[in-house]
């Protein structure tokens, strides 16, 4: 009995190790290009950060293939619309306690191969910094909104299906 069970966990096991998005893309679409986004912010390093981060999440991911848009099934383009500050946390007195930092992008995901558009989204994620933040807090509540952002294109590409 004992070993029914380590077989049916076995089984149980590699069928979970196999999981992935793959199945459900349409079989003309394996790779996919992210050119350098637009930047509307003029923020400096912002738009060079989030392509990176775009493309490296897709090859982590290893779901599509990452190449030159040329050879690419799917193009990714985006445009840094805005970075705003809002205050999140008031104290008494008003004083802001803390802020999030938002990161708005307008971002479309087109099939090349059928001409299509499949999705085009803005979207908007946000890192949180004290309200008396120094230039390096608000840095890294924006790495943290980039992050964000990068799992949202992720997913909305591969669960569009």
């Amino acid at each position: 009995m004992a070993s029914k069970t380590v077989y049916v966990l076995f089984l149980f096991y590699m069928g979970c190790l196999s999981y992935s998005f793959t199945g459900s893309l349409p079989s003309h679409i394996s790779s996919v290009a992210v050119p350098l986004f637009e930047d509307n912010t003029a923020y400096p390093g912002v738009r060079e950060d989030l392509t990176n981060r775009v493309i490296d999440e897709f090859i982590s991911d290893n779901t599509l293939k990452v190449t030159s848009e040329s050879k690419a099934d799917l193009v990714i383009t985006g445009l840094i619309t805005s970075i705003t500050q809002k205050a999140a946390i008031l104290s008494a007195g008003e004083t802001v306690d803390e802020f999030q930092v938002y990161v708005n992008v307008k971002v479309k995901c087109e099939d090349i191969k059928q001409n299509k558009v499949l999705w085009d989204k803005n979207l908007s994620e946000f890192g949180v910094m004290p309200g008396t933040g120094s230039q390096d807090e608000r840095d890294q509540a924006i790495q943290i909104a980039l992050e964000k952002l990068t799992n949202d294109i992720l997913n909305n590409t591969l669960g569009y299906w």
